[in-house]
């Protein structure tokens, strides 16, 4: 059964029931102002065209494999370097005569000459005294008596040529010295190897792999539907009396 068939059954049976619906609903009325009655409402359908996809849209990648091929490449062996080369330096011993003490003035000092003279020295000078003495008839009397000097022999040291000061004059002194003279100073250089290099056969890409991407639409097509629109219901409408 279609849904035609279904929507003229449905009408039918909304026109036999709502005249009986209707008397019931007067029964309890009387002498109302306003009466309202209970109307059944159909469901409301209609014809929709709608997209339907029958294969989604899809992307392909397509890849192309990379071409090989040889060369020949220079490829290094070993790097380049560098060292210092130091060489010492070349010295021999010399000879040579050199002042060792400068010429130089000097002052001797002359001891004096002296000698030894021989003197009589007073050393205590002639005086007088009085002296007490007896005389033959045991008399005393006082005599003044000379005291003669008393002198001594002394050795005096006397100058006969003072101490003077005798310049001299010392000449310089020479003498032969070895010493140890740089002929040619230290030196350093530097060596430089080059970098050592060899032919090999590689390997190579000649035309690398590539790829691309197709696009495939979705394919549609219009399907035709019977829809509904509202569902089936009821509504209140004013009654005539």
């Amino acid at each position: 059964m279609n849904n035609k068939a279904i929507a003229g059954i449905a009408a039918t049976l909304a026109a036999v029931m709502l005249p009986q619906a209707a008397s019931a609903f007067d029964r309890g009325c009387g002498r109302a102002a306003e009466c309202y009655e209970k109307v059944r409402t159909p469901a409301v359908y209609k014809t929709v065209a709608r997209q339907v996809v029958v294969r989604p849209a899809r992307r392909e990648v397509v890849r192309t494999r990379a071409v090989m091929g040889y060369r020949n490449e220079q490829v290094m062996v070993r790097r380049a370097s560098s060292h210092v080369v130091h060489s010492p330096a070349v010295y021999r011993t010399q000879h040579r005569r050199v002042m060792l003490q400068p010429a130089r003035t000097v002052y001797d000092t002359v001891p004096a000459v002296t000698r030894t003279v021989y003197e009589n020295v007073v050393v205590r000078p002639a005086t007088t005294k009085w002296v007490h003495r007896r005389g033959l008839l045991r008399r005393d009397k006082m005599c003044k008596v000379r005291v003669p000097a008393v002198t001594r022999r002394v050795a005096r040291t006397v100058v006969v040529r003072p101490a003077r000061r005798v310049r001299r004059r010392i000449p310089a002194v020479y003498g032969t010295v070895a010493k140890r003279v740089m002929v040619r100073p230290a030196t350093a250089r530097k060596v430089h190897t080059p970098a050592a290099y060899r032919t090999v056969r590689r390997r190579v890409v000649v035309q690398p792999a590539t790829s691309r991407v197709i696009e495939h639409p979705a394919v549609v097509r219009t399907r035709h539907e019977r829809v509904r629109v509202s569902p089936r219901g009821a509504r209140w409408v004013r009654a005539r009396h």
